[in-house]
């Protein structure tokens, strides 16, 4: 076994799953021959991330020659490459959802998420389509030009984020096309951030979220938001020094596209961006929880994984 496997063996063996096969099999349909649990896919999935793999018909690839991986995946038999396209049917929007919501509470429960600081923010991920085509003749009908600050015009989703700013970690999420703004993506996360955290002291948030109604939505919350000079004077930041951790979510998102491949999506349609993208949070969670929990110090690294 390679050194790699030896740490994600560590990591895999430290989170019990099982809550997540009974749920699957809760609202799945009792018909046909019982396939592999949905825990051995989404195994399968958070493993293509931590380990860098470009695309799901490489992970089949992969898992079918690597006998280490495939047992470490929980599969008896390595499944054909339309299974994984089968089982992310199968799972639904709400299995995600819970899946997600699973490993935030169980990072919440050890200590790592404690939701007291949250900072919010957007980033952008280009679509696996060609957008200077009409939107008839576009492959990827849902996705839309939006603006990025270091890209310029990008043809794609936004992945609307809000985190721990003190673990830089994921607590709440939505996929929206790239020509939302910020402010419009901010309620729909924050409804499900209130459902996983009651005692949050204080939002973090640049310029961007600088509106009345975002105000008036946190209810008691302190809010740390930038002042936006609407083009007439700079922007001002809050002078609470709380206010420098906001950095956390520039960091995650960072590490979202440059160690766990958000910018490379593969496949097209809002449904499957929104797990894609949800899929590498829940990948960096999974290797979080799971190196703090096999003791390594530095937990917060996706690459020493792949050592």
């Amino acid at each position: 076994m390679s050194m790699g496997y030896a740490k994600l063996k560590k990591v895999v063996e430290t989170l019990d799953l099982s809550e997540v096969d009974r749920f699957y099999r809760g609202m799945r349909r009792k018909v046909g021959r019982r396939g592999h649990e949905i825990s051995c896919y989404l195994r399968a999935w958070m493993s293509k991330h931590i380990l860098g793999v470009p695309s799901e018909a490489q992970l089949a690839t992969k898992i079918q020659s690597d006998k280490t991986l495939r047992k470490l995946c929980g599969f008896r038999k390595a499944p054909c490459k339309s299974a994984y396209s089968k089982a992310r049917k199968r799972l639904t929007l709400s299995g995600l959802e819970f899946f997600f919501a699973f490993l935030v509470l169980k990072a919440k429960e050890i200590g790592l998420a404690k939701g007291r600081l949250v900072a919010v923010d957007s980033t952008d991920f280009t679509a696996y389509c060609n957008g200077r085509k009409k939107l008839k003749l576009r492959s990827d009908k849902d996705a839309r030009w939006g603006h990025s600050t270091t890209k310029g015009r990008v043809f794609g989703y936004k992945l609307h984020i809000a985190c721990d700013a003190e673990s830089e970690l994921p607590l709440a999420a939505i996929v929206l096309p790239a020509s939302r703004h910020d402010s419009i993506g901010f309620f729909p996360v924050f409804k499900k951030l209130l459902a996983l955290f009651k005692a949050i002291w204080k939002l973090l948030a640049d310029c961007a979220y600088d509106s009345l109604d975002i105000r008036k939505a946190l209810h008691g919350i302190e809010a740390l938001i930038a002042r936006n000079g609407r083009g007439k004077f700079e922007s001002e930041k809050p002078k609470d020094p709380d206010y420098r951790k906001r950095t956390a979510i520039e960091r995650l998102n960072s590490r979202c596209k440059e160690e766990l491949g958000l910018d490379n999506l593969k496949m097209r349609g809002l449904w499957s961006a929104t797990f894609h993208a949800t899929e590498v949070l829940c990948s960096m969670l999974f290797a979080a929880i799971g190196s703090f929990l096999a003791g390594f110090k530095d937990w917060r690294s996706i690459v020493n994984l792949r050592e």
